[in-house]
């Protein structure tokens, strides 16, 4: 197997483990008696670590090697779903969500790995693998979840079966990095002994990398949206259709699947008719028409509906933002870069869990994604910048 298609085989088996977990977390919880603030804390706890460790675990990917920093990043998680399986205690709960945060840099090294590996003329293509290995993991990794949740158990142990589970996914994702994993940059590469050493002066540098800082910016903003989809998504069925958990983990399925078509098959045609910065367009634009059916949503054929654009717009608007900035940045920096994506994004994670769940809780079921619409059309006014500046360039 090539090292694109082990790095490619690492996320998908990590992303088994994610995505079965996160639309059965919230229901975990408030099984528990936990809040809203409680949940959004839960969900928030791991982006507001990876926020400080995201670039500091890209820099060090970039000086001492990918592989170093994936069998950290997967020990953590592994760790982190063994201890939310075991636990019902808030505070140890909330420990093991910042341990995973804190030790999070897998996606993030998993993109330099592509980009080391593959031309740039072929970016957006590797990304896309990685959005495929995400969507198949977000179509297994919930069908696996339900049907979990079906075993006649008692509840607590169905709803801490997956969790455990999880953390065996995990495992042997770490186990495939430590014995088939290999390195990306080896000794005496140029762009390894060219990379900086870690600090926050290198971080602000690298957000003001020549096109760097408005596609980060658009990716801060699309992932505030939809991760007001991934925080409430499974409270959301339950309270405006009535739906258990075990729908929630289906639906999530549903999506993976159509997103995993279009990052693994459809990107790779569309990129060199159209260009990454017109599949950002469209992909914010049909994720905003999903956001808007949800808020709306009375019965399940809307609610299919809504998922199936969210599905093709995120499946459109991940690569080509991930492709588009690694194809801009020096080979250098790649590391650095995502890091700093990565940071972003779970800034945004972070902030649109807590709020999201508060929004669910005190004002309506709708008010989540009526927030997010506004934040695609912001990403749009950005993503649309970008796009005329790139015409002007090719002129």
């Amino acid at each position: 197997m090539t090292r694109l298609g082990i790095v490619v085989l690492i996320v998908l088996i990590d992303l088994l483990g994610f995505s079965l977990v996160m639309p059965l977390l919230a229901p975990f919880a408030e099984s528990y008696g936990f809040r809203e603030w409680q949940i959004g804390l839960l969900f928030s706890a791991y982006p507001t670590c990876q926020l400080v460790a995201g670039p500091i675990l890209g820099r060090l990917s970039d000086h001492y090697g990918r592989r170093p920093v994936l069998i950290f990043s997967q020990a953590g998680t592994a760790l982190s779903f063994l201890i939310l399986g075991l636990s019902r205690d808030f505070s140890v709960m909330l420990l093991a969500r910042m341990v995973d945060g804190a030790s999070g840099g897998n996606i993030l090294v998993a993109q330099a790995y592509v980009a080391d590996v593959t031309p740039p003329e072929h970016r957006a293509r590797g990304m896309g693998y990685i959005g495929m290995a995400f969507g198949l993991g977000f179509v297994l990794g919930p069908l696996i979840g339900g049907l979990l949740l079906s075993l006649p158990l008692a509840m607590e142990w169905r709803l801490r079966l997956p969790f455990l589970l999880a953390a065996g996914f995990s495992t042997i994702a770490w186990v495939l990095v430590l014995t088939r994993l290999p390195e990306s940059l080896p000794q005496g590469n140029p762009a390894r002994e060219a990379a900086r050493v870690v600090s926050w002066r290198g971080i602000l540098d690298t957000v003001r990398l020549p096109g760097v800082g408005p596609l980060v910016l658009v990716g801060f903003l699309a992932v505030l949206a939809f991760a007001s989809f991934e925080g409430t998504f499974a409270l959301y069925l339950q309270r405006r259709l009535g739906w258990e958990a075990r729908s929630a983990a289906f639906a999530f399925a549903g999506l993976g699947l159509l997103s995993a078509l279009v990052q693994g098959g459809l990107i790779r045609r569309l990129v060199p008719h159209f260009g990454e910065a017109r599949l950002i367009l469209a992909g914010l634009v049909l994720v905003a028409g999903g956001f808007a059916g949800l808020a709306r949503v009375a019965g399940a054929p809307a609610l299919a509906g809504s998922l199936v654009l969210l599905g093709l717009g995120q499946g459109l608007l991940s690569p080509s933002l991930s492709g588009l900035l690694s194809r801009i940045t020096p080979p250098s920096e790649q590391g650095a870069v995502f890091g700093t994506l990565s940071s972003v994004q779970t800034l945004a994670r972070m902030i649109s869990y807590s709020a999201a769940n508060l929004l669910l809780g005190r004002v309506s079921t709708a008010a989540p994604y009526c927030a997010a619409v506004g934040f695609d059309l912001l990403a749009l006014t950005v993503a649309g910048h970008i796009a005329v500046r790139i015409g002007r360039d090719r002129l």
